[in-house]
């Protein structure tokens, strides 16, 4: 059973995985975490761009209102902003995105297939489901979900959450670019099939 591991950013962190076999994965994941914990102290003032085509020796400046925004799936519509973004040009080891989620809306279950993902709670409360395990995050709080780890997450408070969150490797933002539509009264019209295929694409399971 999976044990939720959630860490404020004023906090050591403590060695969480204990495996050998993830032992490798959780080193690869301190050393991005180096990067993104700037980020998440800096207020994602400072971060590498999603929009503009960059070498990887360089570096861009994105406001905290700026980002390539989706608003997601056919009814739900939640705001999501990519920050950081795998391009034709520039292929960062991580990527890096922020979404708003409102009282009472969430993201349903699942797991990812191919990618580590990270979330950063920026702002609010929010429910935390990793593998068997419920608890509560807050403002500061990190979770590290290693892939093929189901989770989710449930904004039960009258507040909207701010998470930021991001996927090693790269590549997976692009889903969002696939299920959201640049204007929020803009119709995604995706069929059932639409949604099998897109998942199966980007290697994403949803709970039953």
């Amino acid at each position: 059973m999976h044990k939720i591991r959630y860490y404020s950013y004023t906090l050591p962190l403590p060695q969480f995985i204990k495996t050998n076999t993830m032992m490798n994965n959780r080193r690869t994941f301190l050393q991005k975490l180096g990067v993104f914990s700037t980020l998440c102290l800096t207020g994602m003032h400072n971060s590498l761009g999603a929009n503009n085509a960059i070498r990887d020796t360089d570096g861009l400046i994105i406001k905290a209102n700026e980002g390539e925004v989706r608003y997601i799936g056919n009814t739900r519509k939640a705001k999501v902003n990519i920050k950081v973004s795998k391009t034709p040009d520039y292929s960062p080891e991580i990527s890096l995105l922020t979404e708003l989620i409102t009282p009472e809306d969430g993201i349903p279950t699942h797991k990812h297939l191919n990618e580590d993902e990270f979330l950063f709670v920026q702002k609010g409360t929010v429910e935390i489901t990793l593998g068997d395990d419920i608890q509560t995050g807050e403002h500061g709080d990190l979770i590290y979900v290693p892939k093929n780890t189901w989770h989710g997450f449930k904004n039960t408070g009258k507040e909207d959450v701010t998470l930021l969150f991001g996927y090693s490797p790269s590549g997976f933002e692009d889903y969002f670019r696939q299920i959201g539509t640049v204007r929020i009264d803009e119709e995604l019209g995706f069929t059932s099939e639409d949604w099998i295929r897109t998942n199966k694409k980007y290697g994403v399971v949803y709970k039953s």
